[in-house]
């Protein structure tokens, strides 16, 4: 089959097309042809060498969210059979439940070699349906940013109509954040740089919009845009977490999940979120039954992922380009198959 591997040093150079053996699977595993992936700010960090996992062992796979079809399942698997579509977890050994150091010691695309091939074979709990209503495409843009803004919102949160969400840009997370948010009834704020992305922003729904280079004390703005009060919840990917806090009402909720805005030198006073009653939730990604509640409340709603651009599997590395170049909006695929 072909795939991609990552090798070292990390570098977009080492990131290379190659021949592979396919995947042989196991009892308890499923065998998929993989039809699409999807980007996330992860892989364009570990393509760089901008981080790494403990134990790391190049080359890997890289990326993480991926959907196809079922070619063959091992002799243990109940859930699926050949012809099933289907998206693979984040994380394959988080299929339910709280989060553990356990279950997610494994992450594709990192600590354990991901998706960006003609096959992959997973555990079948790792792997959840599809419904009818995505494409291969759309359905492969919900496991990382997906699920990672339905385990804030929905999960932790357990957002409410009352509340209001402060969403960080429009990339995978913050897109998927403001449909999530809308669909539970509540009010949202979202910031860009961009007035042509705010604009895309409001036609799917969003209330309140900041344009954080003209305005760049937005936290401040989020209080005057709510009477002073401060917002409910903060899906924090930005890495600008003195400003998250100072826009959150006392009471209210900081979702810690990345920092695609790269280091910050400005300190948070962490002391003033016992006082304010106020908390700092890390978010990583979640589980497999996270990935199917979402996939089938977008199903149920007549929602569909937000796709910036498309790119063929051997322009693999121009799509990493367009992710480092920060210019989508909503989530960037690869079509494999």
């Amino acid at each position: 089959m072909k795939a991609y591997k990552l090798y070292g040093p990390k570098s977009l150079e080492n990131f290379k097309l190659g021949d592979y053996d396919e995947p042989v699977v196991r009892d308890h595993e499923v065998k998929i042809q993989v039809k699409a992936v999807s980007l996330n700010y992860r892989d364009w960090a570990l393509a760089n060498g901008w981080f790494g996992y403990p134990g790391e062992k190049l080359p890997f796979i890289p990326f993480s969210d991926a959907a196809g079809v079922v070619v063959e399942v091992g002799s243990s698997v109940t859930k699926f059979r050949a012809g099933d579509r289907v998206a693979v977890n984040f994380f394959p050994d988080w299929h339910d439940g709280d989060f553990s150091g356990e279950k997610t010691a494994r992450s594709l695309g990192g600590s354990t070699g991901g998706v960006l091939a003609e096959y992959v074979s997973f555990p079948e709990q790792a792997v959840a349906k599809v419904p009818d209503s995505f494409s291969f495409e759309e359905a492969a843009a919900f496991p990382c940013a997906g699920v990672t803004a339905w385990h804030a919102l929905v999960v932790q949160a357990q957002l409410k109509p009352t509340d209001t969400v402060l969403l960080q840009g429009t990339g995978g997370v913050s897109v998927f954040g403001l449909q999530i948010a809308r669909l539970l009834g509540a009010r949202t704020i979202i910031t860009s740089s961009s007035d042509e992305k705010l604009a895309q922003a409001r036609e799917l729904g969003a209330d309140l919009l900041i344009n954080y280079k003209q305005t760049p004390n937005w936290d401040e703005k989020a209080r005057e845009l709510t009477q002073g009060e401060g917002v409910t919840y903060v899906l924090e990917v930005a890495g600008q977490l003195a400003r998250s806090i100072r826009a959150l009402q006392a009471g209210g909720s900081i979702f810690q999940i990345g920092a695609v805005g790269g280091p910050n030198d400005e300190v948070p006073n962490l002391g003033m979120l016992p006082i304010n009653t106020q908390r700092l939730q890390g978010i990583y990604v979640g589980s497999t039954r996270m990935l199917t509640d979402l996939m089938q409340a977008f199903d149920r709603n007549g929602l569909k992922p937000i796709i910036s651009q498309t790119f063929r599997f051997e322009q693999a590395l121009e799509a990493l380009a367009y992710m480092g170049s920060g210019s989508h909006f909503g989530k960037i695929v690869v079509q494999v198959g």
